[in-house]
């Protein structure tokens, strides 16, 4: 089953379409064609085949443990290869995306070392993404088995920790930080259940789009500038600080 078809038939949420375009704007320079790639946490799929399918030559490894079995048994998207665990240890990567992950694991320092140790090659870049501010923790992150949010600065403090130097950090989502806020109060009163896919219709669907495209734009190039501006979601873009492992 094709791509186009994959999307059809499960319309994806603005946020994640959002994010996915923010991320390739992050990345840069450092999508190249024959670029080798690690993508931690890539879900289905989507994210690698959006971020990196305008590349003709190219070896993405998507890794995520709760990969989906439909996923691993169909045929895979060209370049790109599924799996639920991490490589072997000895295969390194010119970068490695780690979305959305750190949270939901208990030892999120020893993971990113391990991960980084084996797996980054000597100044590979790495890019790092976790939900933001602990106060905004609630049922939904529970749901989502997330153990915490995350100030910026720990998740430089972390990336250091991990043999990394952090190129250039900031925030995503700025506009959902107030509404983030109010739905973790609703969640803490049972008000809220969780949702999982969008529900608003495909007109809507496109004008949350453009806003949270706008938004995070606004806030990577206010960021690459020096002005840190608060949102959902905190990133780091990184580079291993070693010249070998």
């Amino acid at each position: 089953m094709d791509a186009s078809k994959r999307e059809g038939r499960s319309p994806r949420h603005p946020w994640e379409r959002a994010r996915a375009g923010a991320l390739a704007a992050l990345l840069g320079n450092t999508l190249h064609e024959g670029v080798k790639v690690l993508g931690v946490g890539c879900g289905d799929g989507y994210l690698c085949r959006t971020i990196f399918g305008g590349l003709q030559s190219k070896e993405v490894a998507a890794v995520d443990p709760d990969l989906p079995e439909t996923r691993l048994n169909e045929e895979p998207d060209p370049g790109i290869s599924y799996g639920r665990e991490l490589p072997p240890a000895r295969n390194r990567y010119d970068l490695t995306l780690i979305v959305d992950v750190l949270e939901r694991v208990q030892d999120d320092r020893g993971y990113l070392k391990r991960v980084v140790r084996q797996h980054v090659a000597p100044k590979g870049r790495v890019l790092v993404t976790v939900p933001a501010f602990e106060a905004l923790y609630s049922g939904h992150d529970w749901f989502r088995g997330h153990y915490r949010r995350y100030r910026l600065k720990q998740v430089e403090q972390l990336a250091w920790s991990a043999g990394l130097v952090v190129v250039s950090s900031g925030y995503l989502f700025g506009s959902l930080l107030i509404p983030r806020f109010l739905s973790s109060r609703l969640y803490h009163w049972g008000r809220v259940r969780d949702r999982g896919r969008w529900r608003g219709g495909r007109l809507l669907a496109m004008l949350v789009g453009k806003l949270l495209e706008w938004d995070n734009a606004v806030m990577i190039s206010l960021a690459r500038a020096g002005i840190l501006i608060p949102g959902a979601t905190a990133w780091a873009l990184c580079e291993n600080r070693h010249g070998g492992n």
